[in-house]
């Protein structure tokens, strides 16, 4: 039986997905496929009749919009799809390897037998779509591999935010020559071999700088993309210190 005195039980009721959060969640959708693109004006009535709703649930969906970051509000010209910034790419990553390293952690005190399973499954799909240079299946297995360790921690509050900002999905959405290189995708085969293998041995201070290690490498790549996107000069030790 799980023993991690952070463990958390869900004590509230069913979710039930009302209108305002299906137009939310078909715009996060839109944003993150590119139907509505970085720098995008977001028209209330336009969205609404390309929606079939009323003007209040787009409303309410761009409010939520503007809390993700995935859009910003700009007075007397109205909301507009936010482009990630090196900024956003570097603050998300400073959250997450605490959050996940500390998740490495508590996976090793409550994750079942099923979910160390589920989590290897979830490494061989992501290896595999590498291997095929399968952008899309490599992207969703990577999210769902991380989740996994996240929703195996029994800490709901940890499992919503990493399902809020999904970053990984955000960033690559506006990273075009990453989507358009697929050779540089076999090399990620492998990629989290060693969180994987600390986790399923139980281990969790192994597993835990090696997610570490994992989040810096990955934020260095997208910085990286940001670099070749947005010509923007950054120092070359940014990550020395880490």
């Amino acid at each position: 039986m799980p023993t991690n005195r952070l463990q958390s039980k869900n004590t509230r009721g069913p979710v039930v997905k009302t209108k305002n959060t299906g137009v939310y969640e078909r715009l996060k959708h839109m944003i993150y496929n590119r139907e509505l693109k970085p720098g995008d004006r977001l028209v209330q009535m336009t969205l609404a009749k390309r929606l079939g709703t009323s003007a209040m649930p787009v409303i309410e969906a761009l409010r939520r919009l503007e809390s993700d970051g995935l859009a910003v509000h700009v007075p007397q010209l109205g909301s507009f799809v936010k482009d990630a910034t090196v900024e956003d790419i570097c603050e998300l990553y400073c959250i997450r390897r605490g959050l996940e390293a500390e998740s490495c952690l508590l996976f090793v005190d409550n994750a079942t037998p099923a979910e160390v399973v589920r989590l290897r499954e979830l490494d061989a799909e992501f290896n595999a779509a590498a291997v095929a240079g399968d952008l899309e299946k490599m992207l969703q297995a990577d999210i769902n591999l991380h989740l996994q360790i996240v929703t195996a921690t029994k800490i709901n509050r940890l499992r919503e935010f990493f399902e809020r900002n999904q970053i990984e999905e955000r960033i690559f959405s506006q990273a075009p020559e990453l989507r358009s290189d697929n050779r540089k995708l076999a090399k990620l085969d492998g990629m989290h071999r060693e969180i994987v293998a600390a986790l399923a041995r139980r281990d969790g201070p192994d597993a835990a700088e090696a997610m570490r290690q994992h989040l810096i490498a990955a934020e260095r790549d997208y910085v990286a993309a940001a670099r070749a996107t947005q010509k923007t000069e950054f120092p070359d030790d940014r990550f020395s210190s880490r």
